[in-house]
């Protein structure tokens, strides 16, 4: 869980607006699908869920308390006309010994500023690493292995469309084996 943590720390000291807890997630499960592509192992090296709304790391909510606990970070809620709207995660400190090597730290760069603000249109920075969030089903593990997820082209039992956000996007079910 400490590279989790690191990893955490650095993107919300590299987001000066802060991040909600969804658009962090998402950002760590890029991060490492990108870094797996390189160099087939995860920076966080934890596991991901397919949750309604994101990729999800299993230790988040653990990485989280504890970084609030010992004053790494701060929550903030969005406060709107209609009430609380979401919370915002906020860098305050780091932690000592950081455990992120340059090519991390590289890696993380560059996914976050693909997404500046929040974190939309995925399919259009990572399509294949969006897709195999989007065709793991709900609430189960998302597979990180070289035959999946290094490759846009894929073996297809069935092809669908989906219309999300007024945009058509191929999904591609890949034969499970």
């Amino acid at each position: 869980m400490e590279k989790l943590c690191h990893a955490i720390l650095w993107i919300l000291e590299k987001s000066p607006n802060g991040r909600a807890r969804l658009d962090l997630a998402k950002l760590l499960y890029y991060s490492d699908g990108v870094h797996f592509q390189k160099h087939a192992e995860m920076i966080t090296r934890g596991d991901y869920i397919h949750l309604e709304d994101s990729p999800y790391p299993v230790k988040l909510n653990e990485a989280l308390l504890f970084l609030k606990e010992k004053g790494h970070i701060d929550v903030i809620p969005k406060i709107e006309g209609n009430g609380i709207q979401g919370f915002t995660l906020r860098f305050l400190k780091p932690m000592e010994g950081l455990v992120l090597s340059r090519e991390d730290k590289r890696v993380m760069m560059k996914v976050v500023e693909a997404f500046r603000g929040r974190v939309v249109d995925e399919n259009r920075h990572y399509p294949n690493l969006y897709e195999n969030y989007v065709v793991t089903p709900l609430f189960d593990a998302i597979p990180f292995s070289v035959e999946r997820i290094n490759t846009k082209i894929h073996v297809l039992v069935q092809k669908s469309l989906l219309n999300l956000s007024g945009k058509m996007f191929r999904v591609l079910f890949e034969r499970s084996e």
